[in-house]
């Protein structure tokens, strides 16, 4: 088997032309390579989070991926060149949006498919309670393909992402990407733990509670979690 390293030069002298259309690694642990286009084949290489793939053809047939039992992803099989070889790699790790890669505490390598910022909100209220006066900071960012709400009121964080022109693996990825921690140079995430309709719920992370992929159809998903400290 070639070295890692040795697969990725091949892969970006066999895939690098700008007539080819390019997709981009979604997938917070990279995408594998499989031998042929079967998830029980051998897995060849592995292609990281944020490359950009261009690739020979995509096979017709759509084939279901199982994330958990409670959520499953649909994708075609993508060809592409390995030297004098090919190899397969399954769409539902990628994403033909440009992203934008992140670099988070702990050298924890995130993506987002957010899009340009094209306009940010900020406003303050003081809210008297049976403890005394607080501040609730509400701000609206609006990004090309995400529109974000955020609430801070005392320790307390709430996040409020809409996702427009997703596919479920786009959605599902990016709430991979926002919420991912790394401990002890281990990498952490969120699992599903049920589905209730088109919502599906994720085990609490450190400070993140209640997080909820809704399903709101028609390509538009909402990302719902808050924080307190």
């Amino acid at each position: 088997m070639k070295s890692l390293t040795l697969v990725l030069y091949l892969i970006s002298l066999s895939l690098f032309s700008p007539t080819k259309e390019s997709f981009h690694v979604v997938n917070l642990l990279g995408t594998a390579i499989y031998s042929e286009p079967a998830f029980d084949s051998q897995i060849i290489g592995r292609i990281d989070l944020g490359k950009v793939i261009y690739f020979e053809g995509v096979l017709e047939q759509k084939v279901k991926k199982r994330v958990s039992p409670e959520l499953e992803v649909e994708g075609n099989w993508i060809e592409i060149m390995l030297d004098f070889s090919v190899g397969y790699i399954f769409s539902s790790d990628l994403s033909l949006k440009p992203t934008e890669l992140i670099s988070e505490h702990n050298d924890l390598h995130t993506v987002d498919l957010f899009g340009k910022e094209l306009e940010k909100e900020k406003t303050t209220e003081e809210v008297t309670g049976e403890f005394g006066t607080s501040t609730l900071v509400k701000i609206k960012t609006i990004f090309e393909r995400v529109i974000l709400h955020e609430e801070i009121f005392d320790d307390c964080h709430d996040w409020e992402y809409t996702l427009e022109g997703f596919t479920l693996s786009e959605a599902y990825h990016q709430l991979i990407n926002l919420t991912a921690r790394k401990h002890d140079n281990q990498i952490e995430f969120p699992a599903i733990i049920s589905r209730e309709g088109n919502i599906w719920n994720f085990s609490d992370l450190d400070a993140i509670q209640e997080l909820q992929l809704h399903d709101l159809g028609g390509g538009r998903f909402k990302i719902t979690l808050y924080s307190c400290t």
